[in-house]
């Protein structure tokens, strides 16, 4: 039996094998807000905004942007936590045919920086707690482009859930920058968008690793994270009953397309929180009625290890999706017990092919140990040698991927394109294989990659980054086993000569703390003579521990 057939015997039923986009996903969602204008749309901490409210907010920051200069395929950093302001943002410069271009928000200045000048940042849209880091950058745009939000703007008097101390707001000015409110109530609220062709029209640059140190921007099209929204609303059964729970990064593709747009596109209620935290999180559904959650593994299992975890009412939860790691089936049982109406789902995907363009499991489907089947592209396993001959069940090779939602390629990098590209298929570097039903598992990987509590962590960008550090001649990353994160990074370091005795691994990784966010950043170095390298100079990474 071929994959296809495999596929078809545990196909989800009601969920089409075929979607279609007619108009971009902003444009759905503008559907939705004509139909229910006055439902919640964005609930967030006790502040709710309705569907027509934010239509409208959109248009005016769109029309805003343009009225300011933003020209089709400028590309504007978002540098935001979830709130609001990013579903504002985000929805709000590509309307205006701007590109996205997300900053993560535990980024320090000189992770900034690289991505700036590479991908051409010329807008930032900055959170006010996340400027003093962003004004450390050498490649800050001018200030009458770079745009501020205060997270205060949308925290009521008395909020109903403890946000975050940065949400809470300061009297700090931003001289000569733009405010986020007042640049919205200069906007026309008159309809745009200024999206002609899903195909050519580039909706993100969304950030992944590189083999220099430096990340790639993947390009994604409209059309690709239109459809992939569109799947994974049809596969979850996404309806206007749905309250859906927002704690996975925004700045994430898995908590932007998995989570934000399906549930925005699908007229549900998005509850918004700017930070995971377990205590706030088991109140949250319990008072919210929440049904939809897409959670890394690290945050099910922090829930589940929670003191009087017991005593909260998690019975409103359907649907629980996850990925990024395995989970154990001891760990869904636990969920299983705590959520008893609810069904688990994991989940393969990455930036180059989005969250939906990998694999998830067909809900009441779960086997312990496997991802699941193609949502909405192709997929297969090749050989390891010549990466050619497609594999049998059961037989292990590299997973490379054709379909609607891969990516155009990396930005301005043709050749790293050309590295990934064969025949139309997209060769993702892990390794795994496709049992008799075609469900995918992951046994391991072709290329350095640390996976850090659902993050990727490339140990190029963090020898990249500590290679700066005056006391350090060589570095070398490795992921070692981590029983919460599932990995973490270790730095070997050799020192220079006059730094010798001077320097502690303390005062490394003190450096590396204020230097790096904090998932990527290593807990543990190590002072050796001398890294083991090949005839080449080459390290050889196997050889360390």
């Amino acid at each position: 039996m071929d994959r296809y057939a495999c596929w078809q015997q545990v196909w989800p039923e009601g969920v089409p094998q075929n979607i279609e986009a007619d108009k971009p996903f902003t444009e759905y969602f503008r559907d939705r807000a004509t139909e229910r204008p006055d439902a919640v749309a964005i609930y967030f901490y006790g502040y709710e905004i309705d569907y027509a409210t934010l239509n409208r907010k959109i248009d005016q920051f769109a029309n805003a942007l343009i009225d300011r200069g933003l020209n089709k395929g400028d590309r504007v950093g978002v540098f935001l936590q979830n709130s609001p302001h990013y579903v504002i943002s985000f929805f709000g410069v590509i309307r205006a045919g701007g590109i996205v271009v997300n900053l993560n928000p535990m980024f320090k200045a000189m992770e900034l920086d690289p991505i700036i000048e590479k991908t051409g940042i010329e807008t930032i849209i900055v959170q006010d707690s996340l400027f003093a880091e962003l004004n450390k950058t050498i490649n800050l745009p001018s200030s009458e482009r770079v745009i501020v939000a205060r997270l205060s703007d949308y925290i009521p008097e008395n909020p109903q859930f403890s946000p975050p101390p940065e949400a809470l707001g300061t009297n700090e000015s931003f001289p000569g920058t733009v405010d986020f409110q007042e640049l919205i109530a200069s906007g026309k609220p008159e309809s745009v968008c200024r999206i002609d062709d899903m195909d050519a029209d580039l909706a993100m640059l969304q950030l992944t690793g590189g083999t220099t140190g430096v990340p790639k921007a993947a390009m994604i099209s409209v059309r690709a994270f239109t459809l992939a929204v569109l799947i994974n609303r049809a596969w979850y059964r996404l309806t206007t009953a749905d309250t859906s729970l927002g704690v996975a990064p925004f700045f994430h593709i898995m908590g932007l397309q998995a989570t934000m747009v399906p549930c925005l596109v699908s007229g549900c209620t998005l509850l918004v929180i700017t930070r995971f935290d377990p205590q706030t999180i088991a109140r949250v559904i319990a008072e919210r009625g929440c049904s939809v959650w897409v959670a890394a593994p690290t945050m099910l299992t922090d829930l589940v290890n929670m003191p009087e975890i017991e005593g909260f009412d998690f019975s409103s939860l359907r649907v629980i999706v996850t990925g990024g790691s395995p989970i154990s089936l001891s760990l869904q049982q636990r969920i299983k017990a705590l959520a008893p109406n609810s069904q688990l789902g994991e989940g393969y995907g990455m930036t180059e092919i989005l969250a939906s363009g990998g694999v998830h499991t067909p809900l009441g489907r779960w086997k312990e140990g496997f991802c699941g089947i193609p949502m909405i592209n192709d997929l297969k396993i090749v050989d390891l040698e010549m990466g050619e001959k497609e594999m049998p069940p059961n037989q292990e090779g590299e997973i490379v991927i054709k379909g609607s939602t891969v990516m155009q390629g990396y930005w301005n990098q043709p050749e790293e394109t050309r590295d990934v590209f064969r025949d139309g298929w997209f060769y993702t570097g892990d390794i795994g294989f496709l049992d008799e039903e075609g469900y995918l598992k992951i046994v391991d990987r072709k290329k350095e990659l640390i996976l850090c509590s659902g993050f990727n962590v490339y140990p190029s960008d963090l020898e990249n980054i500590m290679s700066r550090h005056p006391a350090i001649l060589e570095v070398a990353v490795i992921g070692v086993p981590d029983d919460y994160r599932g990995e973490s990074p270790k730095a070997i370091v050799i020192l220079k000569d006059e730094y010798q005795d001077k320097v502690t691994e303390k005062d490394i990784v003190d450096w590396c703390r204020e230097n790096m966010a904090s998932y990527k950043r290593p807990r543990e170095v190590e002072f050796q003579q001398a890294l083991p390298k090949s005839g080449a100079g080459k390290i050889l990474k196997r050889l360390l521990n």
